[in-house]
């Protein structure tokens, strides 16, 4: 690993360390499954450096291994770690400090960069946990529940109410309370409605990544491509709200 590399610090950079910080419990797994490929974790070091540990392997509440420049062993605490990567069929997954920084790179860098690296560098695959703590969890939460055609489960990652307030001030229409519940209940008919006519949508066996296009106090408008097992990608673009029971929902997609 190229230690030297000057990473730009920006809000990119920031959301790139939240996504290796939201992934790492998936790194942690492989790990403790015996992972048997390429795996690395990369932290500050006494000298203030960063720097990857590889050959990890997980003790307590450290990481164990080798440093990428040396060989030699040590032991990190696993809340010191900003990133991780491993290879996977000569593919990197993960590796987001890695990725912002060739970002930064015109093409003909970039090149360059990528036939030094050797390993396949494309938009990744984010594993955020499905759960409601993040709203790219949200996200992976609710087409879960679309894959299993779950018509409760998809409504416990709803907020329709947030999402009636939400149209109504991008409209700049004065909410109220009955206005409010009355858009509200319209938006839940008619999402029903529309599984109930249209079928539940899959999102069997497919990769997903993230970007933040937006942060507001309460909600983030998030872009995710997803790739299908057939190479065929989507993009959805959704707005997905903190609500008042300490969880992210998921409002609506922009078409």
């Amino acid at each position: 690993m190229n230690n030297s590399a000057k990473i730009e610090e920006n809000d990119l950079y920031n959301y790139n360390l939240y996504k290796a910080a939201n992934t790492l419990w998936y790194f942690n797994e492989l790990i403790h499954g015996g992972f048997s490929g390429y795996n690395s974790v990369k932290f500050k070091n006494k000298e203030g450096v960063y720097v990857w540990l590889e050959k990890v392997n997980i003790e307590d509440i450290y990481f164990v291994g080798e440093l990428a420049e040396n060989g030699i062993s040590q032991q990190v605490l696993i809340n010191d770690v900003i990133d991780w990567m491993i290879i996977e069929d000569g593919r990197l997954i993960g590796g987001y400090t890695i990725r912002h920084y060739r970002d930064t790179l015109d093409e003909d860098t970039k090149v360059s960069f990528d036939n030094d690296f050797g390993v396949k560098i494309d938009d990744g695959n984010d594993f955020f946990k499905p759960d409601l703590a993040t709203p790219e969890g949200a996200i992976i939460t609710i087409e879960n529940f679309y894959s299993e055609k779950n018509l409760m489960g998809v409504l416990s990652c709803k907020d329709f109410m947030e999402e009636a307030k939400h149209l109504l001030e991008e409209r700049s229409v004065n909410v109220t309370e009955e206005l409010q519940l009355e858009i509200a209940g319209t938006l839940k008919a008619s999402f029903i409605e529309d599984l109930e006519s249209n079928g539940f949508p899959s999102f069997n066996d497919i990769e997903r990544n993230f970007v933040l296009m937006e942060k507001h106090d309460n909600k983030c408008l998030i872009r995710e491509k997803v790739i299908y097992p057939d190479g065929v990608t989507v993009n959805n673009t959704l707005w997905v709200a903190y609500s008042e029971a300490q969880e992210w929902k998921v409002l609506n997609n922009i078409e």
